[in-house]
């Protein structure tokens, strides 16, 4: 008799347990979403990971440089980086969170970088720098860093509004529908190099 009642008392207890793990693992979409900023400015490796099939993320972590360089942009970007959640719905297993984002207006970073770009090899059209493509392309990175880095010394004059679809992921979060555009909009505007 004994052995039935501990029996039934440790299914009980069992019971108990993952009911109050799975309560404690429940995340409101506005957490889910104040977690992802905070971890994606402060240069989150998780974040990057769940997130590298975006365009802007995947060159954040992946730009080719060192690591140095990959740490001067991401600080760069995120220096004057602010968010405010304002408001979020939710229903089933979809939601929206309402988020006011600040940051440096890095819309002419592309325009100053194809310029600066464009001088230096012409001026240095007949320099082993130029035809080397490896040193060409360390120098494009470093022009194009300096330009994102002389923005972000100024203060942050880029505010805008994003609304972040999100659905469930199955483990009692959230996941963000992270688009090239909300990141474009997350980071002040910016333009990213492309091979086009």
């Amino acid at each position: 008799m004994s052995g039935i009642i501990n029996t039934i008392l440790s299914i009980l207890l069992a019971a108990a347990i993952s009911g109050g793990a799975s309560a404690m693992a429940e995340v409101e979409p506005q957490e889910a979403a104040d977690a992802f900023f905070r971890d994606l400015a402060s240069g989150n490796d998780q974040v990057a990971m769940a997130y590298m099939d975006n365009r802007y993320i995947n060159f954040l972590e992946n730009v080719k440089g060192t690591d140095e360089e990959m740490d001067r942009l991401e600080d760069a970007v995120f220096r004057n980086f602010s968010f405010e959640i304002t408001d979020s719905a939710a229903k089933n297993d979809v939601a929206v969170v309402k988020v006011t984002v600040r940051n440096c207006d890095f819309s002419g970073v592309m325009e100053d970088y194809k310029k600066e770009s464009y001088e230096y090899v012409t001026g240095n059209l007949y320099s082993d720098d130029v035809v080397s493509k490896e040193k060409l392309n360390k120098k494009c990175i470093d022009i194009y860093l300096d330009q994102v880095e002389k923005t972000a010394e100024g203060d942050a004059n880029y505010e805008a509004e994003i609304f972040l679809p999100m659905e469930e992921d199955g483990y009692g979060g959230w996941r963000i529908l992270l688009s090239d555009d909300i990141m474009k909009e997350v980071l002040g505007k910016l333009e990213i190099p492309t091979h086009e």
